[in-house]
């Protein structure tokens, strides 16, 4: 085993772990959402449907991209067909290629991907002081391209590893220096869950795309022995692995955020209105308190570490909340 392997291979499950948290969290939304349950409701609009829309619209982009003719087209449609509530949908022209087929039923996962990264280092742009993620995600793909050129790095399992996870709690860090009490945070994971919804893939996405999934799963098991046996053979796609597992992790790192603020809305369903009001104010109150504090010179807590803080709060007085029976829906 060398490197590049580890390379390919992070470039390679990272990308159907992906696609399938966004089929997980279409799911989970099922179970712990009333609002899911509720097609064509406010909520539902606010929760769900930006994420349909997308979903749909990436369909449709695709089918663009590949020159298939477009029947009908609604980003959001709510209409029950016997036992099943179709949101959304995209009428074509289904093209005899499978390559075609693969790249209309697969692009949310292209979009969403595309999106998460976009999302993620623009909330970046918003922190003051923030590290040049914009250079050091240049210089990651540069010194993981180059692995295959030092036999020291090249015989290091853990270097990618290590590299790519510093990465991604640096972006993860930098992100949480918003904090709480900026709604530029709270707008951009909510955009982050909005994009893992749209990544979810329907049956019928799936079972189009199966051709396309096939062949793309066996190059990759294909080059994965190459890049055992052969890492040099990596420099023939020059840096192709290399960008997908830093992207990819990227993308998976924005997703926790997305989970995160899923966790937090699911949780707050759980309780009866108004007081669901109550663990979001609790959060925020903490926020603006640890701000003054800091500032006051009184603590030294960094950032990131008041963003963490005030989530903390936020879920204890969200599962106390949980426990008295009036207070539950």
């Amino acid at each position: 085993m060398n490197s590049y392997f580890v390379i390919v291979l992070l470039g390679v499950i990272l990308f159907f772990v992906v696609w399938f948290l966004g089929w997980l969290l279409e799911r989970l939304s099922q179970v712990l959402l009333r609002t899911t349950r509720e097609p064509g409701s406010r909520s539902w609009f606010m929760l769900v449907g930006p994420g349909v829309a997308l979903h749909e619209s990436s369909h449709a982009l695709g089918c663009v991209v590949t020159r298939t003719e477009i029947v009908e087209f609604k980003p959001i449609n709510i209409e029950v067909q016997e036992d099943q509530i179709v949101l959304g949908y995209v009428k074509y022209r289904k093209p005899q290629s499978n390559l075609k087929n693969a790249v209309i039923n697969l692009a949310p996962i292209a979009v969403s991907l595309l999106l998460l990264i976009a999302f993620a280092f623009g909330a970046t742009f918003l922190v003051p002081d923030r590290p040049e993620l914009g250079g050091s995600i240049i210089s990651l793909i540069q010194n993981l391209i180059n692995v295959k050129s030092n036999p020291v790095l090249l015989t290091d399992i853990m270097y990618p590893v290590n590299e790519i996870g510093s990465f991604v709690y640096l972006f993860l860090y930098t992100f949480a220096q918003l904090t709480v009490i900026n709604p530029i945070f709270w707008i951009i994971a909510f955009l982050a869950m909005t994009i893992m919804f749209s990544n979810a893939p329907s049956d019928m996405d799936i079972r189009n795309a199966a051709t396309g999934l096939k062949v793309i799963i066996i190059f990759n098991l294909i080059w994965l022995i190459v890049a055992y046996f052969l890492p040099q053979a990596g420099w023939i796609l020059f840096g192709v692995y290399e960008i997908l597992a830093v992207l990819f992790s990227l993308s998976l790192a924005f997703a926790a955020v997305g989970y995160g603020f899923f966790i937090l809305v699911a949780a707050m369903s759980k309780l009866r209105s108004p007081f669901q009001i109550i663990p979001i104010a609790s959060c925020i109150a903490t926020g603006i308190g640890l701000w003054y504090f800091v500032g006051q010179g009184i603590f030294s807590w960094s950032l990131a570490s008041q963003t963490v803080i005030a989530i903390v709060v936020f879920t204890v007085v969200t599962l106390l909340m949980l426990l008295i029976r009036p207070l539950r829906t």
